[in-house]
């Protein structure tokens, strides 16, 4: 086990870098010891940096729940995973309480790694085996580091169940959005899909990442005739696609999703925004069926099975790498031209 950095978020932009130290206590039998490569960063680990985070949080904390690392120590029930790739769950469930039943992510007594309790920002990290899956697809550290986010997409698409005639618009062209486009071109065989990217620069990065994207930077044009006839001919004044996926972070993403989604349509919500205002108007009028999603468990297979076939376009999303001690940096990106950050944690990044 070599030395390493240790992060932690004690408060909003108040970021200390310490070294990482070898546990003390003794491993429970289904207890792994794992030396982190490599950790991806959320848009929720920026917005904790931030002090901008929608959702449950906490601090201090070690941030981080997209991650890759080497299992080099385990208890009596965890041999299986000695020597082998892993990465991890966001969420920790308990698998006790019925919830756990149907949906791991809305277990009763849910933690968030790097969210409510401590991440992976750090060389060494003890966890519980049941949290972590191993790499069955020869990724590498790399791309095993960004099963996490493909399976929060991955999950919340299945949910929804797309169907390759579909018209689907993706508002927001950051990591998820940008997740959900591959899934729905590359899994779900979608022909028709667009990006919708408010910010000039950003959809002018993505459009150089993914030359074969459809990038639109504003809404439909609304129908001048349903306009104009008023009453609920106007509320499908925009409303274009089947299915909408409000991947974005601004407060309008949903109100956008609503209004662009055809009557009887679907419309699939990631975002954590309480401020978001939600049209039940748009809603009811055209019957639409609105679904959130939270979370990646039950959804690692899919994501890791999809980043093995697509290897190079899901790499393609990395656009910047940086050791674990620039961590200050990483955070200090333009968010207009990065996708994704990993920070090294590994030898390599020394």
């Amino acid at each position: 086990m070599s030395a390493g950095a240790d992060l932690r978020l004690t408060g909003p932009g108040r970021l200390t870098v310490d070294e990482a130290k070898p546990p003390t206590a003794p491993l429970g039998p289904d207890e792994v010891l794992v030396e982190v490569d490599r950790v991806t960063l959320c848009g929720s680990d920026q917005a904790l940096y931030d002090g901008a985070y929608g959702g449950p949080s906490s601090y201090p904390l070690r941030f981080g729940h997209e991650w890759s690392g080497l299992v080099v120590d385990t208890g009596s029930n965890g041999r299986a995973l000695l020597g082998r790739w892993v990465t991890g769950d966001c969420s920790r469930w308990c698998g006790d309480c019925p919830r756990c039943g149907t949906d791991r992510n809305v277990c009763t007594r849910i933690e968030k790694f790097g969210l409510t309790v401590d991440g992976f920002s750090t060389r060494l990290r003890t966890v519980d085996r049941r949290y972590l899956y191993p790499d069955t697809h020869g990724l590498g550290p790399g791309l095993l580091a960004l099963s996490e986010f493909f399976a929060v997409a991955a999950q919340g698409l299945h949910r929804i169940a797309p169907r390759p005639d579909e018209r689907v618009l993706v508002i927001g062209a950051g990591a998820l959005g940008l997740a959900s486009y591959l899934l729905l071109t590359g899994a779900y065989g979608a022909g028709e899909v667009e990006l919708l990217e408010a910010d000039e620069a950003k959809a002018a990065a993505v459009r150089q990442l993914l030359p074969s994207a459809r990038v639109r930077t504003g809404a439909p044009e609304p129908d001048a005739a349903a306009r104009a006839a008023g009453g609920y001919a106007a509320l499908t004044a925009t409303a274009r696609y089947d299915l909408t996926v409000d991947c974005s972070s601004g407060a309008d993403g949903l109100a956008t999703a609503l209004a662009c989604a055809v009557p009887r349509g679907r419309v699939l919500c990631f975002g954590l925004r309480r401020s978001a205002a939600l049209r039940t108007d748009l809603l009811v009028a055209n019957a639409l069926t609105l679904v959130g999603s939270i979370g990646g468990t039950g959804g690692f297979d899919r994501a890791q099975e999809f980043l093995a076939g697509h290897r190079e376009e899901a790499a393609l999303l990395v656009t910047h790498r940086l050791p674990a001690e620039r961590a200050a940096e990483a955070f200090a990106l333009d968010p207009r031209t990065r996708i994704k950050t990993q920070l090294m944690f590994g030898e390599d990044a020394r």
